[in-house]
């Protein structure tokens, strides 16, 4: 029996970088059957379509979905 181990990290990154650091996150996804990721982004600063464009990965995501903030959060 294999132990699972779950791993939760928060991740600063420049902005131009944050879609190279989650398709990072997906390819090791991807390369491993075994593991299983939930990818959350926080990004205040963007639009919702730069946000979608974000997390366009390939292979793409089995889920997506977006959180409404209130306004001025």
């Amino acid at each position: 029996m294999s132990t699972r181990v779950k791993i939760f990290t928060v991740a600063e990154v420049p902005a131009h970088l944050a879609h190279a650091y989650v398709q990072h996150m997906r390819d090791f996804d991807t390369a491993h059957a075994e593991c299983h990721f939930e990818i959350m982004a926080d990004v205040p600063g963007m639009s919702l379509m730069e946000a979608v464009e974000l997390l366009r990965l390939n292979p793409a995501l089995s889920f997506q979905d977006v959180l409404p903030r209130k306004s001025g959060a």
